[in-house]
């Protein structure tokens, strides 16, 4: 495929609609319920697509009363204050069909010309990161100056989106190879130690039954 059907495009052309969260007033610890709608933090903003180990949760009418701050599959959704560099798309194959983001991030939709997962991965890339940080101040809290606008205004290069897809199948395959090695490394040290556990209690009870030998004799 020739450089040239790539395209230089500034976001605000790429995006179909773009919206911070809440205000902080608008959803307060005392909003959380037991179920309901999942309201995203930066624990959910770990790596490429959504992290959905845990979350607190609002009900539907708090959710729907917060209108464009719900998220919905497809959507892409950003840090602007506190961990800075964090973006991840919410996949079609998500646990919910909607989401609320936080007051510290704003998301994205994009429209036909770019497909959600080549903007994450791009801007996961070292330059990727460059752009979205270009404006960020690290006074008190991190965050990122006016942070809709100043997205809207980076550039990007785009190629036709069949390529794009092809792109982000490769980058995804090895995505979940590296999530694969990480399990087992994480299964091997757990089991290593519930092992080393396991050889501490029978040293311990060794050492007692040795104990009450040496004083019953």
């Amino acid at each position: 495929m020739s450089k040239t059907e790539w395209k230089e495009y500034e976001m605000s052309e790429l995006i179909e609609e773009i919206s911070m969260g809440p205000f902080g007033s608008n959803i307060k610890v005392e909003c959380f319920t037991d179920s309901g709608v999942p309201v995203l933090n930066g624990s959910n903003l770990v790596g490429f697509r959504l992290n959905e180990d845990s979350f607190n949760y609002v009900t539907e009418e708090k959710a729907t009363s917060l209108g464009k701050a719900n998220a919905y599959r497809g959507d892409i959704v950003i840090t602007h204050r506190g961990t800075l560099g964090q973006i991840v798309y919410i996949p079609q194959n998500s646990k919910y069909s909607r989401y609320v983001i936080s007051q510290s991030q704003f998301r994205v939709r994009c429209n036909e010309k770019v497909i959600p997962e080549y903007l994450v991965y791009y801007f996961h890339s070292r330059l990727g990161q460059h752009k979205l940080l270009s404006n960020a101040s690290q006074v008190g809290v991190p965050s990122l100056a006016r942070p809709t606008s100043t997205f809207q205004k980076l550039t990007i290069s785009v190629p036709p989106v069949a390529k794009q897809k092809e792109i982000v199948k490769i980058l995804s395959s090895l995505d979940d190879k590296i999530e694969l090695n990480n399990a087992i490394n994480r299964n091997l040290r757990a089991n290593r130690v519930q092992n080393q556990t396991k050889f501490e209690l029978c040293r311990g009870a060794a050492v007692n039954a040795r104990e009450r030998g040496n004083l019953a004799a």
